[in-house]
């Protein structure tokens, strides 16, 4: 080879022109991957039990039934209907007599009643309440 570290075609075994393969240098990469835990996190989850105090108004009805005693003759069957809040059920029954004519025998009467109670109770409910803490492992 010559001084300039090129070879010269003189330096070939053979004397005639053959193509000149010089090898080149090559560089590789390689890449690795590796984890690290920097930090970890602990958490934790807990089920608690709280009183809670219930006050609310209820309200029920309750019906009273009074069957009223009428016993008297009438022209026309009178008509299911209300008066001042009473629903007035008539019950009639026909008599055969010479001549037919309607018998109101009695009026059953239901009145309605609205009983306010007051409510009080203590109920136990459930919750749940999740905390979480970090833990470091950096060096």
């Amino acid at each position: 080879m010559s001084a300039d570290n090129y070879p010269d075609e003189n330096d070939t075994p053979h004397t005639k022109s053959e193509e000149l393969v010089i090898p080149l240098m090559e560089e590789r990469l390689e890449i690795d991957k590796q984890q690290f835990v920097k930090s970890q996190f602990h958490v934790e989850r807990k089920t608690e039990s709280k009183q809670v105090e219930i006050n609310e108004s209820l309200i029920s009805r309750q019906a009273e039934v009074k069957h009223v005693p009428i016993g008297k003759y009438v022209d026309i069957i009178p008509t299911v209907r209300d008066e001042a809040g009473v629903k007035i059920i008539p019950v009639f029954e026909e008599h055969i007599e010479i001549v037919k004519r309607i018998y109101l025998k009695e009026e059953i009467r239901i009145e309605s009643h609205e009983v306010i109670n007051e409510f009080k109770s203590e109920e136990t409910l459930k919750y749940q309440t999740v905390s979480h803490k970090r833990i470091s492992t950096d060096k």
